[in-house]
């Protein structure tokens, strides 16, 4: 912000024509306020800093900055002094126009999700995955560089930044390489979040440094617990922001409003969220009458995640589907696997000779993947639901988690029915996938079933109510 000196000099004088000068008022010509008034008084030092903060990395004349930065000495005389009201010209353009940049490695950064760091940056497309850090300045910018889908037109990558546990920025995906940038009223220590809130099905990013005026970034603590959700479109809140009848864009996909998002907020829990629309245990929907084997989550599920078509970048053309995850790097205390929707499709549309042998097979192949997640995670507790779209595969998931307990004697594994979402109540999001307020009640009935189930305590303070 550039200020006019005569129009400064003009206001002031305005202002002191109009109102006797006297010790009640704080005279400045960006506002009025009585010295009681902390509120207005903070506003106005706010303002002054931002327009000196401003002035100095813009190298306007020395003059001019020093005649903005007078004004907030004039106010700051009727309240405490800041550090940073405090310093020199020079500290401050040293402490807030010199930027560090930094690698987002975990030694920086707290990685959200599923993420690979190689060949200098951070890759991930995972719904809900990304970064978090914390780190004491002012300014702060991730540098991003997206696969071709994921800046396309019909399917960018929705991305949200969370500053200070509140959202900053809202957004899709434009370009090929974009700075998101988060500006802060005041210097001070500060936690910043990126998420992907859009699904790996339609592209993946990559993050390739971070900067900061700070002089270090650090990633945020870890969580007492840990969640892990498994999932389909449902999981991945397709078509939350949209109706039924719209057509379907990642701008109407956020990861945010899903019940596994919103679950593990009311747990304070880090989560990991391995979900694809049309996917499931043993088929989606046949095309010629056989199985889709390309639609089950078993066989990828130690991938960093699937994509429709390859990820393109100038470097190359990669598929995370070919990039395994290390397990180990994350151990949840719980797994949520809300898979079986997608099943009942393929049950529907295969001639109906072949539905018992089939569903026979949907049975053994979720035991399998039961089993194929406790060899990775011997202590972790499992919970087996379904039924927001439907609950019609339900006793065969009943059926799957008994014989395999049966078989193994595993008492960590449990079985929670949700209800189907209420249409008449909430409405549909699109191609008939709940919405935000339906997402909202899955979530009260689930947090209540892991409270019920394994002894958890959610916090009644969280807030997921639209």
């Amino acid at each position: 912000m550039r200020l006019n000196l005569s129009i400064i000099a003009l206001v002031a004088a305005s202002f002191a024509a109009a109102i006797p000068l006297n010790k009640n008022k704080i005279y400045n010509p960006y506002f009025v306020c009585k010295p009681d008034d902390t509120k207005c008084i903070n506003k106005q030092i706010d303002r002054c800093s931002n327009d000196y903060i401003a002035c100095v990395r813009k190298n306007v004349a020395r003059g001019r900055c020093n005649f903005i930065r007078k004004q907030c000495k004039d106010i700051s005389k009727y309240y405490p002094v800041t550090e940073s009201e405090e310093s020199t010209e020079d500290e401050i353009t040293e402490k807030y126009s010199v930027q560090n940049t930094f690698e987002p490695t975990k030694d920086n950064v707290k990685i959200i999700g599923r993420a690979n760091y190689q060949d200098g940056y951070l890759w991930f497309g995972l719904t809900d995955s990304g970064i978090e850090y914390s780190f004491n300045g002012r300014t702060t910018t991730i540098n991003v560089t997206a696969d071709a889908t994921a800046y396309s037109e019909d399917m960018p990558a929705r991305i949200i930044i969370y500053a200070d546990g509140n959202v900053y920025n809202d957004t899709v995906i434009t370009q090929k390489i974009t700075d998101f940038t988060v500006d802060f009223n005041r210097p001070g220590k500060h936690i910043v979040r990126f998420l992907k809130v859009s699904e790996a099905e339609r592209g993946s990013i990559r993050i390739n440094e971070i900067s900061s005026d700070a002089k270090v970034i650090k990633p945020t603590a870890e969580e007492k617990l840990k969640i892990e959700f498994i999932g389909d479109s449902i999981t991945c809140a397709y078509g939350v922001d949209g109706s039924l009848g719209e057509i379907f864009s990642t701008r109407t996909e956020d990861g945010t409003k899903s019940y596994a998002f919103k679950t593990a907020q009311k747990f304070h829990a880090d989560y990991s969220i391995v979900a694809y629309s049309g996917f499931s245990i043993l088929s989606c929907i046949s095309f010629d009458g056989g199985r889709t084997p390309d639609s089950a989550v078993p066989p990828i599920y130690d991938r960093l995640g699937f994509s429709f078509g390859p990820n393109e970048f100038d470097d190359g053309v990669f598929q995370l589907q070919e990039n395994k995850w290390d397990q180990q790097q994350f151990i949840p205390d719980l797994v949520v696997i809300n898979l079986g929707t997608n099943d009942h499709t393929y049950f529907e549309t295969i001639d109906p000779s072949k539905v018992p042998s089939e569903t026979e097979a949907f049975i053994e192949a979720y035991e399998n993947f039961l089993a194929k997640i406790r060899s990775l995670y011997p202590k972790t507790r499992i919970l087996c639901t379904l039924g927001m779209m439907g609950q019609e595969v339900f006793p065969q998931i009943e059926e799957a988690v008994q014989n395999y307990t049966t078989k193994t004697g595993d008492e960590l594994v449990k079985t929670f029915k949700l209800s189907v979402q209420n249409e008449e109540k909430n409405g549909l999001g699109i191609d008939g996938h709940p919405n935000t307020q339906s997402q909202i009640d899955a979530t009260k009935e689930l947090v209540g079933a892991i409270e019920d189930l394994f002894g958890w305590k959610s916090d009644p303070k969280v807030n997921i109510e639209l």
